[in-house]
């Protein structure tokens, strides 16, 4: 059968038909993986055909024709919901994040990546940052990895309540808090400022710095909370009254 064939094949299958009438596409020996994902983006498809294509021993083992299912509107949830399962983290974060998807599907796809955060790479994680779920941040916002926190940074999704709660844990690193300092998009704002230059873990120069580039309401109000660093209070007295012994008022 020649490709001309195999295009009318794939044509002839839409909203209207019925799972048997797809066998001749899935059977055909010059059928490939290609001409199914073509099948799969049709957006008006039949769900008894995506049922025929999922039932086919052929096609229902191969990764992508897994994650093209059950990324497809027209997909029962019960057979999205057991294959979602058997997909690699990347596609599971592929229908995490599709809001066209119905959201019981995409919180379970956040749940099983929750599930999967402690056993990816590194590299993998840094990935799953910069475009998680809004589920997923806060669990990712616990990695005190520096190269983690500085993807997830990134993501559009991420909340400034977030970040704040990160730069005020107790256990978060110094190079964790120096990769919150260097974000243009989070340093800005006076919650994150403020959470950094008090932390005990910032480094010195670190707070220093951020220090010189704060209103004197924030630094009176650093310096009235007696939560600054030894260092870091003596350098905010002594922007407040030019030396380090003058009492706030």
């Amino acid at each position: 059968m020649s490709s001309v064939d195999l295009r009318k094949l794939l044509d002839s299958l839409g909203p209207h038909s019925d799972g048997s009438d797809a066998d001749s596409l899935l059977d055909h020996g010059e059928a490939d993986e290609a001409h199914i994902l073509v099948l799969l983006r049709k957006r008006e498809l039949a769900t008894p055909v995506i049922e025929a294509v999922a039932r086919h021993d052929r096609w229902n083992k191969r990764h992508t024709v897994r994650a093209a299912i059950v990324n497809h509107l027209k997909t029962p949830r019960t057979l999205s919901l057991r294959l979602l399962t058997l997909l690699f983290w990347r596609e599971q974060l592929r229908v995490a994040t599709n809001i066209r998807l119905p959201m019981p599907l995409r919180v379970a796809a956040e749940s099983r990546l929750k599930e999967r955060l402690p056993e990816l790479e590194l590299g993998e994680k840094i990935s799953v940052a910069q475009a998680a779920p809004a589920g997923l941040i806060p669990a990712l916002a616990a990695e005190n990895h520096a190269r983690v926190i500085q993807s997830l940074l990134r993501n559009p999704r991420l909340r400034e309540q977030v970040v704040v709660t990160l730069a005020k844990r107790k256990t978060t690193s110094g190079d964790v808090l120096r990769t919150v300092a260097h974000s243009e998009r989070w340093i800005v704002r006076p919650l994150v400022k403020t959470a950094v230059v008090a932390h005990p873990n910032t480094p010195v120069h670190v707070a220093l710095t951020l220090l010189g580039r704060m209103p004197r309401r924030s630094l009176r109000s650093l310096v009235n909370s007696n939560e600054l660093p030894p260092v870091v209070a003596i350098r905010a007295r002594q922007l407040l009254f030019g030396d380090g012994t003058t009492s706030p008022r």
